[in-house]
C-alpha cells in the first residue's frame, strides 16, 4: 500500500495506473498517444517525453475527473510513476522458492564423516519488467548462497545450492557444500541436530531511463531442518 496525507491506497490500480505519493494521484501512460501538436504535449514533441492520464481520488471517496499530463524523459526529471518502488513491488510478488533440505546420510550421521548438504527447488523466478515510455525496471532473481545452521555455532555457508548426493559418491566430500560434525547429537531435545536452513535469494533490479540505476533487494527464504549425529563406539 502507499500513502498520501495518511490515508492508504493501492499503489497499482489495473485501470488507473501507479500512484504517486508525492501528489496523491494515479498515473498511467496512454495507450495511444495523441498525435505531435495536440495540447496533451504542452508544447513538447513525442520524443521528450509521454503523456500520462492523472487520476487523483478523494479522501472522501470518489475519484477526481481524469486529467492528462506530459511527463519528461529528460535526465533528471522527476518521475510521476516511481520506479524504484515499483521494483519493490515487483520482488515481492516474485515467487522466490523456499529450500527443501537435502542431506546425506539422510536419517542419521556420524561423527568425523562427511555430511552432504544440498537445497532442491532451488529454481529462480522468471524476470519481471515494468516499462513505461522512456524507461523501465526489470527484477531479476540471483541465488546468493544458502546458510546451513545446526546450533550452538554449527554453521556452514556455501556459495551454491549444493550438490545433490549419489551413492556412486561412496565416503567423498561434497565438492561445494558440506560438513563435518564433531560431536553427535545425543544430548540435544529429540536426540537430533535441529535448525536451519536459508536460501539467500537476491532481487537484482536494473532501472533504464533518464534516472538509470541499479541495486538488489534481499529476499531470504528459510526452511526448518533436522539430523540425527551419532558417536561410533570403538571396542578393543
Amino acid at each position: 500500500m502507499c500513502s498520501f496525507h495518511d490515508t492508504q491506497w493501492a499503489c497499482y490500480d489495473p485501470a488507473l495506473g501507479y500512484f504517486n505519493s508525492d501528489v496523491g494521484c494515479y498515473f498511467r501512460p496512454m495507450d495511444q498517444q495523441p498525435p505531435e501538436g495536440d495540447s496533451a504535449w504542452e508544447g513538447h514533441k513525442p520524443s521528450e517525453g509521454a503523456v500520462y492520464s492523472k487520476v487523483c481520488p478523494q479522501t472522501g471517496g470518489g475519484l477526481g475527473g481524469l486529467q492528462t499530463q506530459f511527463v519528461s524523459n529528460a535526465a533528471g526529471a522527476t518521475p510521476v510513476i516511481d520506479l524504484t518502488v515499483q521494483a519493490k513491488l515487483l520482488a515481492g510478488r516474485m515467487a522466490f522458492p523456499a529450500p527443501k533440505a537435502g542431506l546425506a546420510p539422510k536419517d542419521t550421521a556420524v561423527v568425523k564423516a562427511p555430511v552432504w548438504l544440498w537445497a532442491e527447488g532451488m529454481v529462480a523466478p522468471r524476470p519481471s519488467t515494468l516499462a513505461v515510455p522512456g524507461a523501465s525496471v526489470t527484477v531479476t532473481a540471483q541465488l546468493n548462497g544458502m546458510t546451513w545452521d545446526f546450533g550452538q555455532g554449527m554453521t556452514v555457508d556455501c556459495a551454491t545450492a549444493g550438490t545433490p548426493y549419489d551413492h556412486t559418491y561412496g565416503d567423498a566430500k561434497s565438492p561445494d557444500c558440506g560438513y563435518v560434525f564433531t560431536a553427535g547429537s545425543g544430548t540435544r531435545q529429540g536426540g537430533v541436530f535441529s535448525g536451519t536452513v536459508t536460501a539467500h535469494w537476491r532481487a537484482h533490479v536494473v532501472i533504464t531511463g533518464p534516472n538509470a540505476k541499479t541495486f538488489d533487494i534481499d529476499m531470504p527464504r528459510g526452511a526448518d531442518l533436522a539430523l540425527k549425529v551419532a558417536e561410533v563406539q570403538v571396542l578393543n
